[in-house]
C-alpha cells in the first residue's frame, strides 16, 4: 500500500470490495515511482506554482489543461465535475505520459471500483480503458485487477463500456492471460445478461410497434449492438484460444450459445451463433457432449432462417467431413427417430406394466386404477429434449443435400432405406410442415435417377407409405379443388390451407415422376406405384388417374381371375368414377370396363356377386350432373335390368325413378307450371339430349321397348314408371315429354297384346297446333284467310277472330290454376335456357325410329270381363301382368280438364285422339271415358277452354279444334254412353259450327261422321245444324265440306225422314247460295287470268276448286230434289226454277241451269231410272223418224202394217221410251203389262194385219204436237232421214245418261309393302270380303251390259265377277284387285295394273299393321287413296280366326291420302272412326265425291262438264246444223226464229245480230233468222264454240245478300217472270 502521508489528499481506504484492486494499482504505483516510470503521488494545480526543484520530477511537464482536469477528478471534487473531467481525459490519455496516465487513473479508479452513480461507472470505464491502452507492460497481477474492475457487475447501460474495456484488455479476445480460468464463466453471464436485456428491449419495441403510438425506444439499437458485440468478442476469444480452454468450459459456452440460439427471434443473433459454431469447428472442434444440441441448433437455422441455410449448410458440410462427419449424421437420424423412440419406450413400459399386473402388482401400477393424487392433474409437457419442428424439418432438408450429394466432395454417403426409415419415424412428430419438407425430399431423390436407381423393390414401400400419410394434411388438390368433392373420405378439418395446398402441390410432382418412372421398363414396382396411387385418388391427375385404370384393365384385376376382383372394381368406383370432377371419358371407362366384366361373368358367377361393383358405381347416381355418364349408366341399366331377375330388376328401376324426383314438396308449384323447359344444363351448355331427367326417361322408354317381347312383369312396372313420369307436374317437360312419346304410341292389336307405332299420324292436329316442321312460330297473329285450305296449307291453317262468339267465353285463369309459365331455376341451381319449342311433327328422334312394331308375345292389355258393359270376348290375366291403360287414362285426363305447361298441354291434345283410335287398348276404361267425353263436352259446350298462358300465335279456336278432333274418336265408344251423352257430343259440333270460325270445318267433319255413327242424336239436332250451316256459308273455308255433308245426308234418309218443307228448302237454298258464289269466283278468276295474259295452265292451285263446289252444288240440288217423295216434288218446282234463272238478271239460262231443269222435268212425276235405248234391228216394215222439239228428239219406229210404234225421247236429262198401239179389244191386256217389246207386239199381231189400218210415224208426231193455227216456230222440226243424222243420235245414245266413275279396291295384308306383295293377293280377310260386298252388287262381267269402267266383259280377262253400285244419278265401277286374275305370264301385274293406275281414286284396305305409303302402286292418275285399316291391327292367322264381335262394334280407321297439291276437300282427310257396319257406304260417298273432284282437278282449272251437260250439248249440235239447212230458216219472216225451241231471247231487241248465251248456244231476236251470207260467220261462231266447251262465260253478279231467299222471294219484273215461266213445267202440269 502506498503511504498516503506523503501526499496533501491520501486516497481513501478502497472498500472490501476493491481492496484488491487497489492493492494492486496501488503496487504498480509504488513500483512505478521507484522505478520513475510513474509519479509517486498525484499533481494538484497548487504545485505549479512551486519551485523548479520540484518539476524535476516529472521528466515532461503536462499541459497545463490535462492539470486542470486531473484537479478536477480527484475524489473530494463534485461528482459531475469528475465524470466531466474523465470523459474529457480520456480521449487525451494517448498522447499522456505514463506517470500523468497512473496518476489519472489513481485518482479516477474509485468512479469504477464504487461507483456513485451509472454514468460515473461508464466514464470511469471508458477512462480506464484509454489507460490500458497507455499501458505498455502491464503485468499479470494488473491484467487481473484490471479484469476484476472490468467483470464487476454492472448495469445493462454499463455494459457496452465494460466489453469495451475487456476488449482492451483481452486485445479482441487474443490475450486472456491471468484470467483464462475465468473468462468462460464471464461469457456465460455476459451472454445470458446482455441476451436477456435485448430480448426484453426487442420486446417493448415490438410492442409499441403493434401499436403505433409511440416510436421504437431508443435503447433497442444500443441492446442490439451490445449483444452483437458481445457474440463477435465470444467468438473471437474461441477462435484465438480454443486450445486455452478445457472442453467442459467449451461445452459451457456452446451450451449457452444454443440455448440463445433456441430462444431468438433475431436472425443477427442466429448468425451469430451459427459463425460462433462455425469458428468453433474450423479452429478446433465441436464438444462430443454438444454435437447433438449443435447439429440441432444449426438443423432449426437451416430450416426457420433461409437465408442463413447456406451458411448453416456449410457449418454442417464441414461438420460430416471432419472426423465427426459419421456422428453428425447419425445425430440426424437419431433427431427424426427422436419421437418414435419415445413411443416405442412407453409402449415397452406399458408392456412391462401389464406383465407386472398380470403377476399380481397393485391396482395403482396396472394401470387399470389411477392414483388418487394423480386424478385431475395436467398432462405433463414433452421433454426439453423433444427436437423442435424446425429442428426435424432442418435435418430431413440437409439429409436432402446429403443425399443430393451422394458422396461427393468427402461428404458421407446416405444410406436410402435408412434415410427412408427415419424420414418414417419423423412422421410421429404430427408436423404438416416437417412432412411436407419429407416429401419434398422424396421428390428430389425420385428426380434423381442416379439415386433413385439405388432403391430396391423393397424399400419403396416405406416412402410411398409416408406420402400416404402426409396426403391426409390436404383439404384439396393442387389446383384447389376440395377433395370432399373428389370422393376422399375422412378429410382433416382445421388444416393451414396454404399448407395443405403447398403439400398436394408437392404430392403431385412426386406423382407425375412416379407415373414417368413406372412407364419405364426397368421400374419395377409398378404394383406398388398403383397401390399408392390409389390410396392418394384425390391427388392423382386425370393422366395418372387413367394409367391406373388402364392398368387395372389390362392386368384384369376386375375380373375373377384375380381375387380380390370385387374389391378392385369397388375401388376403381370409389377411387375415380364416384369422382365427378373427373373428366367424362375417364367415368365412362369405367363404366365400360365394368359392362365388359358383366357381360364376361354374368352367365357364370352369382347374380349377387355380380352386381355389388354395379351397386357401388350407382350409389351416388341420383346427384350425377354429366349428361354423358349419365347416358352410358343408363345404358348400363338396361343391360342389366334386361338379363337380371325381377328383384335385381324393381331396384334398377326404383334408381331411375328416385333420380326423376317425382314427388313435389309441400307447397311447391308444379315444375311444368315454373318453367316452360327444364332441362338441367351442365358446365353451361345442354346435352343434345335435354336434360338429365329426360336422359333417364330416355332409358325407361329403350328398357320397355327391349322388355315388351321378353318379360310382361317387367313392361308393366316400366310401364307405369313411365305413367309417373308423364304426370308428375315437378318432373322436367322434357322428360314427360319422353314418356309420353312412348305411352301415345302405345296400341294393342286384335289380340289385345301391345305394340309400339312408329308415326301416330297427327299431322293435322300438329298443323292446328303449329308444331309441325314447316309451321314456326310467329308474333303475327293477323294472318290472311284463303279461299279453301289445301293440302300444302293444312299445316298452317287460318286464324280467325278468336273472340266471336254467342256464348260466354270464359276460361280458367292460369294464376289460379297455378300453371303459370316462368322461368326458374332446376334443383342444381342452374338458370334454364329461353323457352323453346321442345316438340315437333313429324319427330325425328332415333329412339323412336329404332322401335319395333311388333305386337308383343308377353304384354297385353288388361281386361276385366266382369266391369265391362256389354260383356265382350277377350283375354283376362293378373293386372300385375298387363298393362292397364286406366292408368294412363288417369294421367292424360287431368291435363285435359286443367291444362298444363303448352309443351305437355299441346303434345296430348296432338297425340290423344290418334291413341283413342286404338279402341281395343281402352275396352276396359269404361268410366275414364266417359269422364273424357264428360270434360270435353262440358269446355265445348261452356267454352270454358283452359288457359295455359298460350303462345302468341296460338289461339283458343286452336285447342278447341283438338278437342273437337278428341270428341270425333270418341264417338267409337257410343256403346258405353248413354242417350243423353251422344245427345251431348252432336250437340258440341252443332256449337262449334258458329262458336269460333276455325272450328266449323272440323264440327262438320265431325257431324259427317255422326250421321252413320249416331243416327239418332244426329236425327234430333239436324234442323238446328242446317240452321247453322246457313248461317256460316259465307265462309269460305266451309263450301265444299258444307256440300259435301248435305251431299253425303242426302244419302241417309232415315236421318231426314221427318224433315218439313222448311228443312229442305234450307237445304236447296245453300246450293243456290253456292252455285251463284262458284259462278262468281270462276268468272273472277277467268277475268284475273285475262287481265294478267296468264294462260290457263298459270292459273292458281285453288282455280279447280269453283268448279268443284259448282259441281257438288248441282250435285246437291238434284240429290235433295230426288229425294223428295214423288207427290212432293212438283211444289218445289218453280222455287227451284226460280233460283236457277233469276239470279242472272239477263233473262238468260246457262247451259248447267238447263241441264237442271231438264233433270227436274224428268223426275218430278216420274222415278224412273235413267236407261239407254234398246236398239231394233233393221227389221223390214219398220219405219223410223226423228223430230226436233225444244232440246228433246223424239223418235218413232212403227210397223206400218199394225200400226204398233216406240217413241224414244231423248233429252239430257236421259231417254225414255214407250210403246204405242193403236186402239184394240185387247186394250187392257196391254195397259196391264209392264213391258211389251216391239218385236214381240209385232209378232203377236203378225196375224191380225188385215184387220189393222195401215200407220206412218207421223201420224203420232201430229197426234201429239199437231193443232191448227200452231205458229211454224213451236211446230216441231223433222230431221232428215241421212247417215249424218243417224250418226248423230248414234253418238247422243253413247253418251251415259248419268255420271260414271271407276274406283279401284286394293287389298294390303298383313305386313305387306311392296306393290308386287299386295297386287299379288288373290283374296283378302273375312273384314275385308264383308266390306267389298258392301260396296255394291256383285254383277257378272261377261255379257253385262254395265258400263264395266274398262274391265273384259267378254272373256273374263279382269275376272268373272264385278262390284257396281248405282243410283239415279251416279254408277260406279269397282275395280277390286282380288278379284281379278293373277297370270303367270304378267310377273308385274301389268293387267291389274291397267285398272287401278288409271282410277282417279283407290280403296286401300290396309290389314298389313304399317302406315300406308301414298305412291306404293305408282301412277300418274291416282289422286286420292282411302285408306282403310283396322283400329287394332291383326296378323293373317288372326285377321282368318278371331272371333268379331258385331259390327256395330268393330271400327276402322278411314283416311283420305292426296297427291301433292290436291285441295283438302273429304271430310277423312283427317283420319276418321268408322264402324264395319258403316264403313262400305261411308267409303263409297267419300270415293264418289273424291272421283267427281278428281274429274275437275284432271281439267287443270278448266270447267267440266258433266254427261247431261254433254248429251245438251251434243242435242244443241243437232238443231243448229238442222236450222242452217232448215228451208224455214228466213230473216224476214216475221215468224221466225228457232223451230221447236223456246223462246230464250231479249224481248223487245231489234235487228239480226245472234246473241251468245252464256253457255254457247246461239239465240236470235224474236222474228228474225239469219241470213244466207250470215251462215257462214254463224257456223265459225259455233266451231269456237264447240271448242271452248269448258269455258265460263261472264255473268252479272246477282244479288248481294247472303241469304239464299234473297233472291228466290224477290219480285221479277214482268220480262223476267215471262222468262221463268218459259221453264216452269209446273204450271201446266
Amino acid at each position: 500500500m502506498p503511504n498516503t502521508s506523503a501526499h496533501d489528499n491520501p486516497a481513501p481506504e478502497p472498500s472490501r470490495a476493491s481492496s484488491g484492486l487497489a492493492k494492486v494499482l496501488g503496487g504498480l504505483r509504488i513500483r512505478n515511482q521507484s522505478n520513475n516510470s510513474t509519479p509517486s503521488a498525484p499533481v494538484t494545480s497548487s504545485d505549479f506554482n512551486r519551485s523548479s526543484s520540484r518539476l524535476d520530477y516529472f521528466p515532461e511537464p503536462a499541459p497545463r489543461e490535462e492539470y486542470v482536469l486531473l484537479e478536477k477528478l480527484r475524489k473530494e471534487k463534485p461528482l459531475e465535475g469528475r465524470i466531466q473531467a474523465a470523459e474529457s481525459l480520456t480521449p487525451l490519455i494517448k498522447d499522456l505520459p505514463p506517470d500523468f496516465v497512473n496518476n489519472v487513473w489513481y485518482n479516477a479508479q474509485d468512479m469504477v471500483k464504487e461507483p456513485p452513480s451509472v454514468d460515473a461507472r461508464k466514464a470511469g470505464l471508458r477512462l480506464l480503458a484509454a489507460c490500458m491502452r497507455s499501458f505498455t507492460n502491464t503485468s499479470a497481477l494488473d491484467r487481473l485487477r484490471y479484469y476484476q474492475i472490468i467483470v464487476k457487475d454492472g448495469k445493462p447501460a454499463e455494459f457496452d463500456d465494460q466489453l469495451h474495456a475487456m476488449l482492451v484488455l483481452t486485445d479482441g479476445g487474443r490475450n486472456l492471460a491471468s484470467f483464462e480460468k475465468e473468462i468462460s464463466k464471464t461469457l456465460i453471464v455476459w451472454l445470458k445478461n446482455v441476451y436477456n436485456e435485448a430480448s426484453k428491449v426487442r420486446g417493448v419495441a415490438r410492442r409499441r410497434e403493434e401499436t403505433r403510438d409511440r416510436p421504437p425506444v431508443e435503447d433497442y439499437e444500443d441492446a442490439e449492438y451490445q449483444l452483437r458485440e458481445l457474440f463477435r468478442f465470444v467468438t473471437d476469444v474461441m477462435k484465438f484460444n480454443f486450445q486455452t480452454f478445457e472442453e467442459q468450459e467449451i461445452s459451457d459456452v456452446l451450451g449457452h450459445v444454443l440455448i440463445i440460439c433456441r430462444k431468438t427471434g433475431s436472425r443477427k443473433d442466429v448468425e451469430s451463433v451459427i459463425i460462433f459454431i462455425q469458428t468453433l469447428a474450423t479452429y478446433g472442434s465441436i464438444p462430443v457432449g454438444s454435437l447433438k444440441d449443435t447439429v440441432q441448433v444449426l438443423c432449426g437455422c437451416f430450416a426457420a432462417v433461409p437465408a442463413l441455410a447456406e451458411l448453416a449448410w456449410t457449418v454442417i458440410a464441414n461438420l460430416s467431413r471432419s472426423h465427426m462427419g459419421y456422428q453428425c449424421v447419425e445425430t440426424l437420424y437419431t433427431t427424426l427417430r427422436y419421437q418414435k423412440l419415445k413411443e416405442e419406450e412407453k409402449k415397452k413400459e406399458s408392456s412391462a406394466v401389464l406383465e407386472t399386473a398380470g403377476q399380481g402388482a397393485s391396482p395403482e401400477l396396472t394401470g387399470l386404477s389411477m392414483p388418487q393424487e394423480r386424478i385431475g392433474q395436467p398432462v405433463p409437457k414433452e421433454s426439453k429434449d423433444t427436437p423442435h419442428p424446425n429442428t426435424l424439418r432442418g435435418a430431413v432438408m440437409i439429409l436432402e443435400k446429403l443425399v443430393e450429394f451422394n458422396g461427393s466432395t468427402g461428404l458421407p454417403k446416405i444410406e436410402l432405406p435408412v434415410l427412408f426409415t427415419a424420414f418414417h419415424d419423423a412422421l410421429c412428430a404430427d408436423s404438416p410442415r416437417l412432412e411436407l419438407v419429407i416429401m419434398s425430399a422424396i421428390a428430389k431423390i425420385v428426380a434423381m435417377p442416379e439415386v433413385s436407381s439405388q432403391i430396391f423393390y423393397d424399400e419403396w414401400k416405406v416412402p410411398l407409405d409416408i406420402l400416404v400419410q402426409a396426403s391426409k394434411r390436404t383439404i384439396e388438390t393442387a389446383d384447389g379443388t376440395p377433395l370432399e368433392r373428389l370422393g376422399v373420405k375422412d378429410v382433416q378439418q382445421g388444416v393451414d390451407r396454404k399448407l395443405g395446398m403447398a403439400i398436394a402441390e408437392k404430392l403431385l410432382e412426386i406423382i407425375q415422376q412416379l407415373e414417368m418412372a413406372c412407364i419405364k421398363s426397368e421400374f419395377t414396382y409398378v404394383e406398388g406405384v398403383i397401390e399408392f396411387f390409389l390410396q392418394c385418388f384425390g391427388h392423382l391427375p386425370d393422366s395418372a388417374a387413367k394409367f391406373v385404370i388402364d392398368y387395372y384393365r389390362s392386368e384384369h384385376l376386375c375380373y375373377p381371375s384375380c381375387s380380390e376382383w370385387i374389391q378392385n372394381s369397388k375401388r376403381l368406383v370409389d377411387c375415380f368414377f364416384c369422382t365427378r370432377v373427373r373428366p367424362t371419358e375417364m367415368r365412362i371407362s369405367i363404366i365400360l370396363l365394368l359392362r365388359d366384366v358383366y357381360e364376361t361373368i354374368r352367365d357364370v358367377c352369382d347374380e349377387e356377386l355380380i352386381h355389388e361393383p354395379i351397386l357401388a358405381a350407382l350409389e351416388g347416381f341420383q346427384l350425377e350432373t354429366d349428361p354423358k355418364v349419365l347416358e352410358e349408366l343408363v345404358k348400363f341399366i338396361e343391360d342389366i335390368a334386361a338379363t337380371s331377375s325381377l328383384t335385381m330388376f324393381h331396384r334398377m328401376i326404383d334408381i331411375l325413378v328416385d333420380y326423376c324426383r317425382l314427388e313435389a314438396p309441400d307447397k311447391q308449384l308444379s315444375r311444368d307450371v315454373l318453367t316452360i323447359s327444364a332441362p338441367r344444363p351442365v358446365s353451361g351448355a345442354y346435352c343434345h339430349h335435354g336434360s338429365l331427367v329426360n336422359i333417364v326417361a330416355r332409358g325407361l322408354v329403350e328398357m320397355f321397348a327391349r322388355n315388351l317381347e321378353l318379360s310382361s312383369e317387367k313392361s308393366v312396372r316400366l310401364y307405369e314408371a313411365m305413367i309417373r313420369i308423364a304426370q308428375s307436374p315437378v318432373c322436367e317437360v322434357d322428360a314427360r315429354l319422353t314418356a309420353m312419346r312412348l305411352l301415345f304410341r302405345l296400341r294393342a292389336d286384335s289380340e289385345n297384346r301391345v305394340f309400339i307405332v312408329q308415326n301416330p299420324e297427327c299431322d293435322y292436329l300438329a298443323g292446328v297446333l303449329l308444331r309441325t316442321n314447316s309451321s314456326e312460330p310467329s308474333t303475327d297473329t293477323a294472318r290472311p284467310q284463303p279461299l279453301m285450305t289445301s293440302r300444302s296449307a293444312a299445316t298452317s291453317p287460318t286464324r280467325e277472330d278468336e273472340t266471336s262468339s254467342s256464348r260466354s267465353n270464359r276460361s280458367l285463369s292460369a294464376t289460379q290454376l297455378g300453371m303459370g309459365r316462368a322461368h326458374t331455376v332446376d334443383r342444381f341451381g342452374i338458370s334454364p335456357p329461353p323457352p323453346r319449342r321442345m316438340w315437333t311433327y313429324p319427330e325425328d328422334d332415333p329412339l323412336l325410329s329404332a322401335m319395333s312394331d311388333i305386337s308383343s308375345p308377353v304384354l297385353s292389355t288388361y281386361y276385366d270381363p266382369q266391369t265391362d258393359n256389354p260383356p265382350q270376348q277377350g283375354p283376362s290375366d293378373d293386372p300385375s301382368k298387363c298393362a292397364r291403360v286406366s292408368l294412363w287414362l288417369e294421367c292424360v285426363t287431368p291435363i285435359i280438364q286443367r291444362g298444363a305447361n303448352w309443351e305437355i298441354y299441346s303434345y296430348v291434345l296432338c297425340h290423344l285422339p290418334s291413341q283413342l283410335a286404338n279402341k281395343t287398348a281402352f275396352r276396359n276404361c269404361k268410366e275414364h271415358i266417359r269422364m273424357l267425353r264428360n270434360i270435353v263436352c262440358e269446355q265445348l259446350h261452356t267454352n270454358r277452354i283452359p288457359s295455359t298462358d298460350l303462345p302468341p300465335e296460338i289461339k283458343k279456336a286452336d285447342i278447341a279444334v283438338a278437342l273437337i278432333h278428341c270428341l270425333t274418336v270418341l264417338t267409337i265408344f257410343r256403346g258405353l254412353f248413354a242417350r243423353s251423352e251422344t245427345e251431348g257430343i252432336v250437340k258440341a259440333f252443332q256449337l262449334g259450327l258458329h262458336s269460333w270460325n276455325r272450328t266449323a270445318k272440323p264440327c262438320i267433319h265431325a257431324l259427317a261422321v255422326c250421321c252413320y255413327e249416331l243416327p239418332m242424336a244426329t236425327g234430333k239436332f239436324l234442323s238446328g245444324i242446317l240452321s247453322k250451316l246457313s248461317q256460316i256459308i259465307t265462309l269460305p273455308v266451309v263450301s265444299v265440306h258444307i256440300l259435301e255433308f248435305l251431299s253425303a245426308l242426302a244419302k241417309l234418309p232415315s236421318l231426314y225422314c221427318n224433315f218439313v218443307e222448311a228443312d229442305f228448302r234450307n237445304i236447296l237454298g245453300i246450293a243456290f247460295r253456292y252455285i251463284q258464289h262458284a259462278k262468281e269466283t270462276a268468272s273472277h278468276q277467268s277475268s284475273r287470268a285475262n287481265h294478267l295474259g296468264r294462260s290457263e295452265d298459270d292459273k292458281t292451285d285453288q282455280a279447280d276448286l269453283p268448279q268443284y263446289v259448282m259441281t257438288l252444288a248441282y250435285n246437291v240440288l238434284t240429290t235433295w230434289f230426288l229425294s223428295l217423295r214423288l207427290c212432293e216434288r212438283p211444289k218445289y218446282v218453280s222455287w227451284i226454277i226460280r233460283g236457277l234463272v233469276l239470279p242472272d238478271g239477263t233473262n238468260q239460262i246457262e247451259e248447267q241451269n238447263e241441264a237442271c231443269i231438264d233433270m227436274l222435268q224428268r223426275f218430278t212425276y216420274s222415278e224412273s231410272e235413267n236407261k239407254p235405248p234398246i236398239k231394233l234391228d233393221n227389221t223390214p216394215g219398220i219405219i223410223t223418224k226423228h223430230w226436233l222439239n225444244g232440246m228433246s228428239i223424239f223418235s218413232v219406229q212403227m210397223a206400218m202394217e199394225t200400226g204398233i210404234s216406240r217413241i224414244t225421247v231423248r233429252k239430257p236429262a236421259g231417254t225414255s221410251y214407250y210403246t204405242l198401239k193403236v186402239d184394240a179389244g185387247d186394250l187392257k191386256s196391254t195397259l196391264e203389262s209392264k213391258h211389251i217389246e216391239i218385236e214381240d207386239q209385232l209378232e203377236l199381231n203378225a196375224t191380225d194385219i188385215t184387220t189393222q189400218s195401215s200407220v206412218l210415224p207421223s201420224h203420232i208426231i201430229l197426234q201429239l204436237f199437231g193443232g191448227l193455227g200452231l205458229p211454224i216456230e213451236q211446230a216441231p222440226i223433222r230431221l232428215p232421214e241421212d247417215d249424218k243424222t243417224r250418226r248423230a243420235i248414234d253418238v247422243l245414245d253413247r253418251i251415259p245418261v248419268v255420271d260414271f266413275h271407276k274406283i279401284g279396291v286394293v287389298y294390303v295384308g298383313a305386313g305387306q309393302t311392296t306393290e308386287q306383295e299386295i297386287l299379288s293377293n288373290a283374296m283378302g280377310s273375312p273384314d275385308y270380303t264383308d266390306f267389298v260386298c258392301g260396296l255394291g252388287d256383285l254383277v257378272r262381267l261377261k255379257g253385262a251390259d254395265i258400263n264395266t269402267g274398262g274391265l273384259d266383259h267378254e272373256n273374263d280377262i279382269d275376272g268373272e265377277f264385278m262390284y257396281f253400285w248405282k243410283d239415279r244419278m251416279t254408277e260406279i265401277a269397282f275395280h277390286v284387285v282380288t278379284m281379278m286374275p293373277t297370270h303367270e305370264h304378267d310377273p308385274q301385274f301389268t293387267l291389274k295394273k291397267r285398272h287401278i293406275g288409271n282410277d282417279f281414286v283407290n280403296i286401300v284396305f290396309n290389314n298389313s299393321g304399317l302406315p300406308w305409303r301414298f305412291g306404293t302402286i305408282p301412277s300418274q292418275f291416282n289422286f286420292v287413296t282411302i285408306v282403310i285399316s283396322p283400329e287394332a291391327k291383326s296378323s293373317f292367322v288372326s285377321s282368318r280366326l278371331h272371333t268379331r264381335g258385331p259390327e256395330d262394334t268393330v271400327f276402322y280407321r278411314v283416311k283420305v291420302s292426296c297427291k301433292d297439291g290436291f285441295t283438302d276437300i273429304s271430310p277423312a282427310q283427317e283420319p276418321k272412326m268408322v264402324s264395319a257396319k258403316q264403313l262400305p257406304s261411308f267409303v263409297r260417298n267419300l270415293a264418289l265425291n273424291a272421283s267427281v273432284y278428281s274429274h275437275v282437278f284432271s281439267e287443270a282449272g278448266r270447267e267440266h262438264i258433266s254427261n247431261v251437260r254433254h248429251r245438251l250439248r251434243n242435242i244443241r249440235q243437232i238443231r243448229d246444223r238442222h236450222i242452217l239447212s232448215s228451208p224455214f230458216s228466213n230473216p224476214t219472216s216475221p215468224g221466225g226464229g228457232i223451230p221447236g225451241a223456246p223462246n230464250s231471247s231479249i224481248s223487245g231487241q231489234g235487228g239480226n245480230t245472234p246473241l251468245q248465251t252464256p253457255r254457247g248456244s246461239i239465240a236470235y231476236p224474236l222474228g228474225h233468222h239469219p241470213h244466207p251470207q250470215q251462215r257462214q260467220s254463224i257456223m265459225g261462231a259455233m266451231v269456237e264454240r264447240d271448242r271452248r266447251t269448258s269455258t265460263i262465260s261472264t255473268m252479272t253478279k246477282g244479288s248481294n245478300e247472303d241469304s239464299p231467299r234473297s233472291y228466290l222471294n224477290g219480285e221479277p219484273d214482268a220480262d223476267a217472270e215471262d222468262f221463268i215461266a218459259s221453264f216452269d213445267f209446273s204450271r201446266y202440269t
